[in-house]
């Protein structure tokens, strides 16, 4: 089968998801949000968390990490 070349729509909701609301939410929580099926929403979000099945979900997890740190530096510099 291989990795895709690119993020489907609901990879891209968990990760912005799972980011965005870090320490509010669990992986499930975050893959029915995404509109993962609630019976396999604990094996996705595993999945889709682990860099060598999901390599691209992982790396736009961090990136949005990032991201997200760098805007909270900006902001605490001009307080």
């Amino acid at each position: 089968m291989g990795v895709p070349k690119r993020l489907t729509e609901m990879q891209k909701r968990f990760a912005e998801y799972i980011v965005f609301n870090e320490g509010r939410t669990t992986g499930a929580d975050a893959a029915i949000a995404a509109g993962y099926s609630e019976k396999r929403a604990r094996v996705e979000a595993s999945e889709l968390q682990n860099p060598r099945l999901s390599p691209l979900v992982v790396q736009y997890i961090g990136s949005l990490r990032e991201e997200k740190l760098r805007s909270l530096k900006s902001l605490m510099i001009g307080m």
